[in-house]
């Protein structure tokens, strides 16, 4: 079989687990450099560490051998052509051995996405889609075991990507009835989580995997939404009052003649596998609590505004960056991690309505000096249509929900 042609396969509870996966109380067997052949093809030698009693060792594995082919100098982030074979070949290896499905869904998403031109490459997507949905049953991931044991075997992980992928997929379709089959899959998995008991709280309001979120699952009696009213949310209308700061520091970074903002971007910024190849980059200001100095030292206002916010220096994860995307430039569809919210500020932005954001099955456009409040743990994507950069100032910041953090916020009655 073709990898990327249909897939026959089955829904928790539905068929037997493909593979011995389900007992987690072996120990962890590790074989190095094995060869795997596939049909009549020729054998495919790993280059990793791989191991028949743990995919999420071997997801690891294959995450840092192909994150060390796909981050290049030039900043066009992309596999060349003969790592993309690998990546392929490493998915028709796990047609043969289901440790490795989880694997090479991963590596496919993540770095096979886009060719180094920027083309798509959609038999690709469709192989993640159908090696997520096998991982499932390797992880032994069904409505029986207890919600530590779920999120241990990263259940939401397999599910989630399955679900997000077939939705995409279902969308983008030429053929109407591919995107029916695409769909009604997608559809399939949305309706299984709600057996889980890890999903009890939301399986009343979640009707489209595209209303599948993180903080729901934290917060399930709380509001919920992709895009928040920002004139609701303190820290957006504390970014909106200092735009003009924040964009006469941003201007100087741009327009030094030393080229600063690449200068910054070098020396500490974000490394992604989200975007088109070379269409998005960062220039990181605060990580998990680690400021970077030499930008608060060409950008000391920012630095010193954002320091003041509670929902920021008190939060844990914050991480807080500026993004520049590139002209014909798109975001894959991703979700973010629970709990959170994120604040953008298109600081420089000049083309209105050409660069956008979707988030669940809500839509926005950036406005300079206009604050979107999203809740990025939902399904969002990003596209820009115009023809110069666009500069986002984008923070996450505790959710203000969440009670095990001294944000200094309101949970709200309504969004």
């Amino acid at each position: 079989r073709k990898l990327g042609s249909p897939l026959v396969a089955c829904l928790p509870g539905t068929c037997a687990p493909v593979g011995a996966m389900a007992g987690r109380s072996r120990s962890l067997v590790v074989l190095p450099l094995l060869a795997v052949g596939v049909g009549s093809q020729s054998a495919h030698p790993l280059k990793f560490e791989f191991s028949r009693e743990s995919d999420l060792f071997n997801q690891g594995k294959a995450i840092e051998y192909f994150e060390g082919k796909y981050y290049n100098a030039e900043n066009r982030w992309s596999l060349n052509d003969d790592h993309l074979q690998e990546a392929v070949d490493l998915g028709r290896a796990a047609e043969v051995e289901p440790a490795l499905a989880l694997a090479a869904a991963q590596v496919l998403y993540l770095f096979a996405w886009f060719r180094r031109s920027g083309e798509i490459i959609r038999e690709n997507i469709v192989a993640s889609a159908q090696l997520f949905e096998r991982s499932i049953a390797v992880g032994g991931c069904d409505n029986s075991i207890t919600s530590e044991s779920w999120i241990e075997q990263a259940c939401d992980i397999r599910f989630g990507q399955a679900a997000l992928l077939y939705h995409w997929l279902g969308d983008t379709d030429a053929d109407a009835a591919q995107r029916d089959a695409f769909r009604t899959r997608s559809y399939g998995f949305l309706n299984y989580l709600k057996t889980v008991p890890r999903f009890a709280g939301v399986a009343e309001t979640w009707t489209s995997p595209m209303q599948m979120n993180f903080n729901q699952l934290r917060f399930p009696d709380k509001p919920s939404k992709p895009i928040w009213d920002s004139s609701k949310v303190p820290l957006a209308m504390f970014m909106e009052d200092n735009y003009p700061v924040f964009r006469a520091e941003l201007e100087a970074i741009v327009n030094h003649p030393g080229d600063l903002y690449e200068q910054l971007r070098k020396a500490d910024g974000s490394v992604e596998s989200l975007a088109t190849p070379g269409g998005w980059d960062a220039i990181r200001i605060v990580r998990y609590g680690h400021w970077n100095d030499m930008f608060c030292e060409v950008a000391p206002n920012t630095c010193a505004l954002l320091r003041t916010r509670p929902e920021l220096v008190n939060c844990p994860y914050v991480n807080t960056n500026y993004y520049k995307l590139m002209p014909n430039a798109h975001l894959k569809p991703h979700f973010g991690n629970a709990p959170r919210l994120t604040a953008h500020l298109p600081v420089i932005a000049p083309e209105p309505l050409r660069s956008g954001i979707s988030v669940g099955h809500e839509h926005s456009i950036w406005q300079e000096g206009r604050v979107l409040i999203l809740d990025d743990t939902f399904p969002h994507s990003v596209s820009h249509w115009g023809k110069e950069p666009r500069y986002v100032l984008a923070t996450w910041f505790c959710h203000p929900c969440d009670e095990n953090t001294d944000h200094r916020q309101t949970c709200p009655d309504e969004i």
